[in-house]
């Protein structure tokens, strides 16, 4: 084709430039199974190159929002370039973040170029520095005559990037922005529009396991793109510990300050991920008081303190309660069980186990019993079969003298409870189990064996 002819042409199409920016968002091309998404984004509006100085637009620009994740790649392809002498043009692509990577500069010698659809990707070869240069997949590329004739004037940032992978892990969403710069003076020529083909990744956060617990639990986070975390958080709360079992998998431990919310995971290159529903924090139980302080078995006692829904558990001092009732969330009656010692009271719920910070005292009922001939004998038993109040326990063996009981022996019961003494005077006869405390804190209650006469 005639110079001449390539002048009319471009002549034709810069008066038919609209004045505005028109910017088009592509369809959806796919996701896939690590999160990646590829997206691209349009400006159709020409850039008008002149025979020297800025582009008009200065910069083009194409905004994109709503994008997920970071970028894993990207590509950027200038439709229809033409001009008159290639060697004058210099491209610059620059990112929301400020990465800026020119594209080309100061690339095809003098050679004309008309129509060219230029890809610029990490996979390709170098453009020309002083050959044609034709529509093909191409590096961005600095000729050797950079260092004293290309340049860009302001707005323009200085590069700072050379390949294209430079713009990767960066949020893609905002303004990007493309310098195209005329560095000698003579010709003139234009871009039909261009293009930014984005492929994002995100971290995600798609399920956990256990779906509630308190703070401690171990919980199994599962995702897409989980490798480089550099945070876990619970309801906002960052973890403490965690591991990194896979891309998939992470393993974290509750924080103590955790609240209800979603699990969230960051990683150095995609982003945060958050789960869709809510990690439940449960709190532990505490028990804050209890009423009545002593009693038997089978005695109601009224537990007070915070987070009891749920209770699955109730012991004195390790002796579970199997008849107890959560009255609220604040309220547990419970009936003191069989077996019961002297301890604190806990409750379990699945927010853990709490104990009280006082002692529950358990009193023993204890039954005395007593037969006279050649000899008083009996025994001691303990109705909830606490033997310590019933074996190697003191008993009173005693006679009613002129109206008043007097001792008549003083003995100590066997490992089974039982005791013997020799009696010789008639009369009426009793025997005393009196009351004591054990060094556990048990109250042995006292009791009288009926009244028998020899």
């Amino acid at each position: 084709m005639k110079l001449h002819d390539l002048r009319v042409r471009r002549s034709r199409r810069l008066a038919a430039l609209a004045p505005g920016v028109l910017l088009v968002a592509a369809l959806l091309i796919g996701v896939n199974a690590d999160s990646a998404t590829a997206t691209v984004f349009s400006n159709p509006v020409a850039i008008s190159i002149p025979s020297s100085g800025r582009a008009t637009p200065y910069p083009s620009t194409i905004s994109v929002s709503e994008l997920p994740g970071r970028i894993d790649d990207i590509t950027v392809t200038l439709d229809g370039f033409t001009h008159d002498w290639a060697d004058d043009v210099d491209v610059m692509l620059v990112s929301p973040a400020g990465t800026a990577v020119v594209l080309m500069s100061d690339v095809g010698g003098g050679h004309a170029v008309e129509g060219a659809s230029l890809l610029f990707d990490d996979i390709g070869r170098y453009l020309p520095d002083d050959g044609q240069i034709g529509t093909g997949r191409w590096w961005p590329t600095v000729g050797t005559l950079c260092d004293t004739t290309c340049g860009f004037g302001g707005p323009a940032p200085p590069p700072n990037g050379t390949w294209m992978a430079d713009f990767d892990h960066s949020d893609p969403n905002g303004t990007w922005s493309l310098y195209v710069y005329d560095d000698l003076a003579g010709l003139a020529g234009w871009i039909d529009g261009w293009s930014l083909d984005i492929r994002t990744k995100t971290t995600t956060v798609t399920d956990f396991d256990p779906e509630s617990g308190p703070p401690g639990t171990m919980v199994d986070i599962i995702g897409t793109n989980l490798r480089g975390a550099t945070s876990v958080t619970f309801g906002g709360v960052p973890a403490e510990s965690f591991s990194i079992r896979s891309n998939t998998l992470i393993k974290a431990a509750v924080p103590q300050e955790a609240v209800t919310g979603p699990i969230a995971v960051t990683t150095s290159f995609w982003g945060t991920g958050t789960s869709p529903t809510d990690f439940t924090v449960v709190p532990p139980p505490t028990v804050t008081s209890f009423a009545p302080k002593t009693g038997k078995a089978g005695t109601s006692v009224t537990i007070t303190g915070t987070a009891f829904t749920g209770a699955t558990d109730v012991e004195f001092n390790g002796t579970a309660a199997s008849d107890f009732t959560v009255s609220s969330p604040t309220e547990i009656i419970a009936t003191v069980p069989v077996g019961a010692t002297t301890g604190p009271v806990s409750v379990t719920t699945s927010g853990g186990t709490t104990l009280s910070s006082s002692d529950f005292v358990v009193k023993h009922e204890r039954d005395v019993s007593l037969s006279v001939g050649d000899e008083a004998e009996g025994r001691v038993t303990v109705a909830d079969g606490f033997a310590a109040c019933a074996s190697q326990v003191p008993v009173n063996v005693e006679l009613r003298v002129e109206g008043r009981w007097r001792t008549v022996s003083h003995l100590l019961t066997d490992a089974s409870g039982d005791y013997t003494v020799v009696v010789s005077d008639a009369g009426r006869y009793r025997a005393v189990a009196k009351g004591f405390t054990l060094s556990s804190g048990d109250r042995c209650l006292k009791d009288v064996s009926p009244t028998v006469t020899k």
